[in-house]
């Protein structure tokens, strides 16, 4: 009787024992959730004002570059048209990206979901491989002249420019019903179980890893252009060889201070998708533990590398300015010529100051890009002597991308709150 009552109690304490450890493990568990859960709410809250800032500053410097490189001097070239549509889509890019966070989270939508997917898929993908089709093109130009002249034109760059925008839109057009399918219970689109894996594998590949070893064409431009430079040198050193290459060497000059802004902003976007890629990587796997810390500074570095390689598309401006002695010269102007109208509209007796002669000559590229606003026909009178052919030094700095983006939602966006927890709820 007294063994009996003795297991009794034994079993009715392991019992109690184990639901109050249940009970535990429940409450920690939702303790968890909800320093979690306040926590992204935080982060979520300040990089939206940062994205907001940036998106902004990466709109405007794109803007900037499109009104300065199609002025008078250079809109007729190839490089131009590049230019124009890198900055259009890398604003694009910014636009979606920014859109797409505001309008998910106030907005539950499949619909939306599933266009902001298939949008920001295809205009990260143009924007970056609208940047190799420029590598390749400006390899061409300073490895053979010759072909430069044939291939290398305003019009082949805008067929090769539209034949990528096509070929871009079909195969996302063909394969987005494929892979993708409708949530219905989270109002969103999701990739399909059996294509998950593979998703991961090819999306970074054609997004990223092709397009970067693709660019290291670039190192072979670098070389080529510091061969260009020393044979100028020389021809400097010999008049009369120079006098029968003013006209070649005035052009090729102008293809230079192209080629190494466009060599500049394709070298920067190693800086800005490497630490992506590298976090990409780390995290093919859910996590699997439990610690607070481990899961908050998981969920802070994806989100941080992903705002970091969306900066590669707020950043060409910058990286412009810095590599383009005459793309600031004309920035400058530009930047005159529009103070000069507002000033005008406001004040109708005001005179625009003329700059010293020396400043007004340091430049043909800013002088040749004035659009109207201030224009003086002695200012744009060219000299033909020697000297004031090659006077201008390349400037060689470099730096720099894209765009925007790993596999996935958390590739092309930072919707990764509901990725980075593993929690089961009980």
């Amino acid at each position: 009787m007294n063994i009996t009552s003795i297991h009794s109690v034994s079993v009715l304490g392991n019992k109690y024992s184990s639901m109050n450890q249940s009970s535990i493990e429940i409450f920690d568990d939702r303790a968890m959730r909800i320093e979690i859960t306040e926590f992204i709410r935080q982060v979520n809250y300040w990089l939206m004002i940062i994205e907001m800032i940036m998106v902004i500053c990466g709109i405007c410097g794109n803007g900037m570059a499109l009104i300065v490189i199609n002025r008078r001097s250079l809109r007729d070239t190839s490089s131009s048209v590049f230019i124009t549509y890198l900055a259009i889509f890398d604003s694009s890019v910014l636009i979606v990206h920014i859109t797409s966070l505001i309008t998910l989270h106030s907005i539950q939508s499949y619909i939306l979901h599933c266009f902001f997917t298939f949008l920001t898929d295809f205009v990260t993908f143009s924007s970056v491989w609208i940047m190799v089709v420029m590598t390749i093109e400006r390899c061409i130009a300073v490895h053979s002249p010759f072909l430069a002249k044939r291939f290398c034109t305003v019009q082949r760059a805008r067929y090769s420019i539209y034949l990528l925008l096509v070929f871009a839109l079909i195969v996302f057009s063909i394969t987005y019903p494929v892979i993708y399918t409708i949530d219905e219970a989270q109002n969103k689109c999701g990739v399909r179980e059996q294509y998950q894996t593979i998703l991961r594998i090819i999306k970074p590949t054609v997004f990223y890893f092709i397009p970067d070893l693709i660019l290291l064409v670039n190192l072979f431009i670098i070389y080529e252009l510091f061969i260009a430079r020393r044979h100028r040198t020389q021809t400097l050193i010999n008049p009369e060889n120079a006098i029968h290459q003013i006209n070649a060497a005035s052009f090729n000059r102008k293809q230079q201070q192209l080629t190494i802004m466009l060599v500049t902003v394709s070298l920067s976007f190693y800086l800005f998708t490497t630490p992506a890629i590298i976090d990409y990587i780390r995290q093919r796997n859910p996590p699997n533990y439990r610690d607070v810390k481990r899961l908050k500074m998981r969920f802070l570095r994806t989100n941080l590398t992903v705002l970091w390689l969306q900066m590669s598309s707020a950043t060409n401006f910058l990286f412009y300015c810095l590599s383009g002695s005459k793309f600031r010269a004309t920035c400058v102007e530009t930047l005159d010529d529009v103070y000069y109208y507002i000033r005008t509209k406001f004040d109708e007796d005001y005179q625009r100051k003329r700059p010293p002669n020396r400043m007004r000559t340091s430049s043909n590229f800013g002088l040749e890009m004035r659009n109207g606003i201030y224009y003086d026909r002695r200012d744009t009178r060219r000299s033909t002597s020697i000297q004031q052919t090659f006077t201008y030094p390349l400037s060689v700095s470099s730096k720099r991308a894209s765009c925007d983006t790993m596999a996935g939602s958390q590739l092309n966006s930072r919707r990764t709150s509901k990725c980075v927890i593993n929690v089961q709820e009980t």
